[in-house]
């Protein structure tokens, strides 16, 4: 059994001291959320008119927030507070399909199901995407990204009608990144230094 002097084990705890100080000072400064929190505009209009998706099964409560939001398919891409053009994206592999799943929509290449019916493209039915002023086959699958702009628009559009319906989707989703989540989602929220002391100590 090694037996230390009062001298050898006073430097030792202060080593040990140091050492657990720059651990936790270093956790403190490198500590950043990992939570996925931003946004995108968007709209759906049906033969010239925007739809207003009034329901308020459309939107999600601020309990579907909290836990480990990739696991529900709801947390992962939704609306809150009736804001009708803003997607609150909470997982960076959710796509435009799975948005419109969680409404009970279906977004398909050539068909668009919305709660008042089913639209297949047709001779009569012209189904168009516009995405960040670009027009695009489909957004099934795409990913849906930080400040997309997203227009659907249903019926036998001219380009005029969808540069008109294009501009008038509302362009907030970067004033919803700097703010917090108004259904008190964190991910955009900044820690405060009291959270990140206490997640450097591995509490959460």
């Amino acid at each position: 059994m090694i037996k230390l002097t009062k001298r050898e084990l006073l430097q030792f705890i202060i080593v040990f001291l140091l050492g657990a100080f720059w651990m936790v000072a270093l956790r403190f400064v490198m500590l950043s959320t990992n939570e996925v929190h931003y946004h995108a505009n968007y709209a759906v209009f049906v033969d010239g008119e925007r739809l207003p998706f009034e329901r308020f099964t459309f939107y999600e409560e601020i309990q579907s927030c909290g836990g480990n939001g990739v696991n529900s398919p709801k947390i992962r891409a939704h609306m809150h507070d009736q804001v009708s053009h803003v997607v609150h994206v909470h997982d960076n592999g959710a796509t435009w399909g799975h948005f419109f799943a969680n409404l009970g929509f279906v977004n398909g290449d050539t068909v668009f199901k919305t709660d008042a019916g089913t639209f297949v493209e047709s001779d009569e039915v012209d189904i168009r995407f516009i995405l960040n002023g670009e027009e695009v086959q489909t957004t099934a699958n795409r990913t849906i990204e930080d400040l997309d702009v997203l227009l659907i628009s249903i019926g036998q559009p001219t380009d005029e009608d969808l540069q008109s319906q294009y501009d008038q989707i509302d362009r907030d989703a970067a004033v919803y990144n700097e703010n917090d989540d108004p259904s008190a989602c964190s991910g955009s929220e900044e820690l405060t230094t009291w959270v990140r002391f206490k997640r450097a100590l591995g509490f959460n």
